[in-house]
């Protein structure tokens, strides 16, 4: 008998949105998205919650393609190759082929959970505001270096603070107009950061990436992926995976 494999805690990212306006507006896309796909995916054994975002254009981040947010939690990232996954809608032809998927786009990624913040692991609750940073490093020893003995901490100081969650990138595709491709990885790091708002504290969060070793570490990334989200529906069970 073969051994088994130890359980990898991690979640599933996706960015969608409509990419033919013309035949697909995107409040019908997002209804779909909230009304259907989403509780059909968080129906299968492997997804214990689901957690949808809009992207926040208010000029503090830069313009995104694709500006709706689903993340799906799971206590092991290896369900994301079973054959139960890949009977879901997307995976498959289905019904919402041709009236969504081929009107659409989404850059799904698989994330394995490498650091939760302690201090805040028992809120469960999802907070009003993500901020998504996604990024490589010419030196990933140093990026992890960092983030571990300062920044998370530094974060934490400011203002709405709930929590930050990282993960490193195990999987990508994206399905466009419903032809699935396999690009390169892309950003090799994800942090999530949570507030609770009224506003992003964006003034204090700057200041973060202006301490001594901040300053030694920030000119090594590349590849950024950075956007602020508003929550906008839970789904499943609440908590996170845990390491």
């Amino acid at each position: 008998m073969a051994p088994q494999k130890k359980p990898v805690p991690g979640m599933m990212s996706v960015n969608s949105d409509v990419i033919k306006p013309a035949e697909l507006s995107r409040h019908d896309f997002d209804s779909w998205y909230c009304d259907e796909h989403i509780p059909d995916v968080v129906a299968k054994s492997g997804i214990r919650a689901a957690y949808r975002y809009n992207f926040v254009a208010d000029g503090s981040s830069p313009a995104r393609k694709l500006g709706f947010l689903t993340l799906y939690e799971m206590d092991d990232i290896g369900f994301m190759e079973t054959e139960e996954f890949r009977t879901l809608e997307g995976q498959r032809p289905g019904p919402s082929r041709d009236r969504i998927f081929k009107k659409a786009e989404f850059d799904t990624r698989g994330y394995e959970l490498i650091q939760y913040d302690e201090a805040t692991r028992a809120d469960q609750a999802p907070a009003k505001f993500l901020l998504y940073a996604a990024m490589s490093h010419t030196s990933d020893v140093d990026l992890d270096a960092w983030y571990r003995g300062e920044h998370v901490a530094e974060i934490s100081k400011c203002p709405g603070y709930r929590r930050t969650r990282r993960y490193k990138l195990s999987s990508r595709s994206i399905l466009s107009e419903f032809v699935r491709s396999v690009p390169a990885l892309g950003p090799t790091w994800l942090a999530i950061h949570e507030f609770e708002g009224p506003n992003m504290p964006w003034k204090e969060l700057q200041a973060t990436d202006e301490t001594d070793w901040a300053k030694k570490v920030v000119p090594g990334i590349r590849d950024i992926d950075f956007g602020v989200f508003e929550l906008k529906r839970v789904y499943g069970k609440l908590g996170h995976s845990k390491l």
